[in-house]
């Protein structure tokens, strides 16, 4: 037969409050689990390192390809043009990829509790080698458009000078005569203009134009290191997740797919 109210004791009634309330061993899985970056670094890691490795850099192959023999046909340098563009876009995709990086990882701090709070620290060290690592990715995005002001004024100082010279002209005159007694007057008015467009070569001297070739070549090698930083950024962000990602026991929230 059922208990009566009035039977239950106050120890008993302790002890199944207790039961029912009991907490779970296994922790409730994190939703930040499901936040993955919608940006690879691995992939983009590799496709980064193979067109590094494809391309090493020569400086004197470099000097003697940028060299410049007809002034006029040098006013910009197609092979660092395109490597401007390469660079562009890998520092603007990894700035965005770490940015995601770290916010997802924001997401994925656990609780903070008495004691053991190791997990917290790795997660938020790993969130602060993101942000260090978007910090200077955006500096170096920054500096890639100084390109074009220095390699302008170096050109200008050797580009073929173009000169435009334009006359215009205004004549008037009078004629007056006699005819039959009366007399008649003749107005006349004229005018005329000339352009002449002269170009002539720049008087620039050997060192000159070498300064321009100097800026080609160091601009290549510094937009060609500015891909290196972000392979290194991409490869040293990544192992350290992988390494977290396999210490289940230290971050459980990360022991996910990175």
């Amino acid at each position: 037969p059922p208990r009566r109210p009035d039977l239950i004791t106050p120890r008993r009634s302790a002890r199944r409050h207790a039961r029912r309330h009991q907490p779970t061993t296994t922790p409730p899985r994190h939703h930040a689990l499901t936040h993955q970056p919608t940006h690879a670094p691995g992939t983009s890691f590799l496709k980064l390192d193979a067109l590094l490795s494809a391309n090493p850099p020569d400086v004197a192959a470099l000097s003697a390809q940028f060299a410049i023999t007809d002034v006029a046909a040098a006013a910009d340098n197609s092979t660092v043009g395109a490597l401007m563009s390469t660079t562009t876009s890998e520092l603007f995709f990894a700035t965005s990829a770490m940015s995601v990086l770290e916010t997802w990882l924001k997401l994925c701090v656990p609780a903070i509790e008495d004691g053991n709070n190791f997990g917290v620290g790795i997660v938020m060290e790993a969130a602060k080698m993101c942000s260090d690592a978007r910090g200077e990715l955006e500096k170096l995005q920054a500096s890639v458009p100084d390109y074009y002001k220095e390699r302008g004024a170096a050109y200008a100082a050797i580009a073929p000078k173009t000169t435009t010279s334009t006359t215009e002209s205004t004549s008037k005159a009078d004629d007056k005569s006699t005819k039959d007694g009366t007399l008649e007057a003749t107005a006349k008015e004229g005018a005329s203009s000339s352009s002449e467009t002269k170009t002539t070569g720049g008087t620039a001297s050997p060192d000159q134009i070498s300064h321009v070739v100097a800026l080609d070549v160091m601009w290549y090698l510094k937009l060609y290191a500015a891909c290196d930083r972000v392979r290194s950024l991409y490869a040293a962000v990544c192992d350290f997740l992988e390494k977290v990602r396999r210490c289940r026991d230290c971050v459980p929230v990360l022991s996910g797919p990175c």
